[in-house]
């Protein structure tokens, strides 16, 4: 016999010696109290209660009504959920078995049952009790891991946010005009940091600078490399124009990629990007560009016809080395420059790359008038939950 459990608290509403079970409880050790009905067990503080309740209910067999009422019982449903209820039943059948266990109680024994059985069913009872108060505690503990996991979430959340709103700041305003120029950009990005990222600016009266990246992968890491990306080219610009260096404007965007490359390898983060950057003389209209594996490569929109504008070289922070070619270009009087990141291509229908770019040039051929007309051709605003980000920069002439 357990030594866990030696006491149990008998519900009977006849003499307690006319059972046969309690003689054999008292020689097995048992210390047995008693109590006339259910709701004299409710009386008892669950602290001085007996976890096993042994009831036995007078049971006319001529009554078949006695089990319904039992399940009405507020008091039996309470000590079946709070107690390990045994109850005593001359002749149980198996349907009125299975319902009584289905309201929770623990065993069924009779009149009959003999030591050993008893021994057998309470160890079962505590092998059960045993099982769910491990089950309970491992409840618990899985409840505060959850708890613990929100608590990080919600840290996690209001850390992007604020970066969001970081990131956000360091972008230019939208739209900037100066003369018949007219540039601007959208960002929307698949989580709430962006790996991508636009910049752009009118600098000594007479130039546009623009560049538009996309860091390799997604997030907080690639966010941050945006944000170092907009201050190594915020300082090559500053010091231009404090130098007055015309001479440097006019040249560019050229070492600019070479100078970035170089920074990006020395950090040792092990990201790289993709990039356009630019830059327009508007007192002749030349344009200078250079292209640092940026797909989709830049779109030039004249007289309602798309196309893609040459020029291609590696990836930036991956080559030691590396060099780009510096395009150059008179813009037309009436014209849009087009910037795209590659998560566009997942909005494209088509599966094969070169079907994807065609695509995308009838998508834009006559929607380039502002980013709210780039986003409605392609369709931004209507995916909610983008795989990839997706940005766009948009450079207009005389439009």
């Amino acid at each position: 016999m357990s030594e866990i459990v030696k006491s149990a608290l008998m519900v009977t509403a006849i003499p307690s010696d006319s059972h046969d079970l309690v003689s054999q409880l008292h020689l097995a050790g048992w210390r047995l109290d008693f109590v006339a009905d259910l709701d004299h067990v409710i009386d008892i503080s669950p602290g001085e209660r007996s976890d096993v309740v042994i009831f036995a209910p007078f049971v006319n067999k001529a009554d078949d009504r006695w089990l319904s009422r039992l399940k009405q019982d507020r008091a039996f449903r309470q000590i079946a959920d709070d107690n390990h209820l045994i109850i005593i039943i001359d002749e149980p059948s198996a349907i009125i078995a299975i319902d009584l266990f289905r309201l929770g109680i623990a065993d069924i024994w009779s009149g009959s049952t003999q030591q050993a059985e008893i021994e057998a069913s309470i160890a079962r009872i505590e092998d059960n009790a045993k099982s769910l108060e491990k089950l309970n505690a491992y409840g618990r503990q899985l409840e505060m891991a959850n708890l613990e996991l929100e608590q990080s979430l919600h840290t996690l959340r209001q850390d992007q946010v604020a970066g969001l709103e970081v990131q956000k700041n360091l972008m230019p305003e939208s739209p900037l005009t100066f003369g018949d120029y007219e540039i601007s950009h959208s960002v929307t990005p698949s989580l709430y940091l962006s790996g991508d990222f636009v910049g752009y600016n009118f600098v000594l009266g007479r130039y546009l600078l623009f560049y538009f990246a996309d860091v390799s992968g997604h997030g907080a890491s690639s966010a941050f490399v945006t944000v170092l990306l907009r201050f190594m080219i915020g300082r090559v610009i500053r010091r231009h124009i404090t130098e007055n260096d015309h001479k440097a404007l006019q040249n560019a965007p050229e070492g600019l990629l070479e100078h970035i490359n170089n920074q990006i390898l020395a950090t040792g983060l092990g990201k790289h990007l993709t990039m356009v950057a630019g830059s327009v003389d508007t007192q002749n209209s030349i344009m200078r560009y250079v292209v640092g594996a940026q797909l989709p490569r830049p779109i030039l929109i004249c007289d309602g016809k798309a196309s893609y504008l040459p020029g291609k070289g590696k990836p930036v922070g991956i080559f030691e080395q590396a060099s780009w070619q510096v395009e150059e270009m008179q813009l037309p009087e009436r014209c849009a420059l087009v910037l795209l990141s590659d998560g566009v291509f997942d909005l494209v229908p088509d599966r094969d790359l070169a079907a994807k770019e065609n695509t995308l040039l009838h998508y834009l051929a006559n929607s380039s008038e502002n980013t709210q007309s780039l986003k409605k051709a392609l369709s931004i605003e209507v995916s909610h939950e983008p795989q990839d980000d997706i940005s766009m920069c948009l450079l207009t002439r005389g439009m």
